[in-house]
């Protein structure tokens, strides 16, 4: 079987220039796009609004993050910088085609006016307002939003490890697949991370037909912390048929992070090149074979 995913389109989407006091959310949110496999547009610092135009025409949305200077109005601080210039060019190509994202990292934080409360309500046409500070699941909604879905396959395949990830980290996933495929048989689930997608049914479907399952993250620590337990509660705890391993890259993964599964299910953080073995380790371990 294939890694599933839901998500089929290419996306690409213009990233405006900020206020300086969110300059670092762009580049984090620049890095997480990246590492979703959605090409980020930029114009160059001070750039025309002609060139601004052409660029933004080649793309399906546009990101705006909010920051304490208000870009959007006439009378705000930031209406003349690059910031206020792009979003006004974005609003001029406004339409059932082009989708506007407007990111406010920092919560509700000097963003109590009327045009952003009216976004918030979905007033606004085509404008989605997300005030969730994490750069990785603000990506997941634009993707979940702009992209086109396909049907999840449910037939029950008889597999060794079922390998569990999210998109975000599919670089290196891959890599680890690969190695794994050497030894054992996989059933490979691309997660992503939006609001409108329910694995319950297709896991359940698949965990009967594995022996263990792995779920696996670099990057999405939030989301395989609270994955993990949601999958372990939803398929019988410590009675479930197929152990569970939640392993995360060790460039990134915290052992705090895994402080709430001691005693409830196997956890371990591994330099990426030897998570292969580890997870050899966990199912010769699971299966009586170690």
């Amino acid at each position: 079987m294939d890694i599933i995913t839901l998500f089929t389109d290419h996306i690409k989407v213009f990233v405006c220039e900020t206020t300086p006091e969110v300059n670092s959310q762009r580049q984090k949110l620049l890095t997480v796009l990246s590492r979703a496999r959605i090409e980020a547009v930029t114009a160059e610092p001070n750039a025309s609004e002609d060139a601004v135009k052409a660029l933004m025409q080649s793309c399906k949305c546009s990101v705006h993050i909010l920051g304490k200077q208000d870009f959007y109005n006439q009378d705000g601080e930031a209406f003349t910088l690059g910031a206020g210039l792009q979003y006004r060019v974005a609003q001029s190509s406004h339409n059932k085609d082009f989708k506007m994202f407007l990111w406010n990292p920092f919560g509700e934080v000097n963003q109590q006016n009327k045009y952003i409360n009216d976004i918030r309500r979905d007033i606004v046409d085509n404008t989605i307002y997300n005030a969730n500070p994490s750069p990785i699941f603000f990506v997941e909604e634009l993707r979940s939003m702009m992209s086109t879905k396909s049907v999840v396959q449910t037939q029950t395949e008889e597999k060794d490890i079922f390998f569990i990830y999210n998109y975000l980290d599919q670089e290196t996933a891959e890599g680890i697949i690969g190695m794994t495929e050497d030894v054992l048989t996989l059933t490979k689930l691309a997660v992503s991370m939006d609001d409108y997608t329910d694995y319950t049914d297709y896991i359940q479907k698949q965990l009967p037909g594995c022996k263990a399952c792995i779920i696996y993250y670099d990057y999405a620590g939030e989301w395989a912390v609270s994955f993990a337990r949601q999958i372990w509660k939803d398929n019988g705890g410590k009675s479930a048929k197929a152990p569970i391993l939640l392993i995360g890259n060790s460039a990134h993964a915290t052992s705090e992070a895994h402080a709430i599964f001691n005693h409830v299910l196997k956890t371990a953080i591994c330099e990426v090149s030897l998570i292969p073995l580890e997870i050899k380790v966990f199912y010769d371990k699971v299966t009586g074979k170690g």
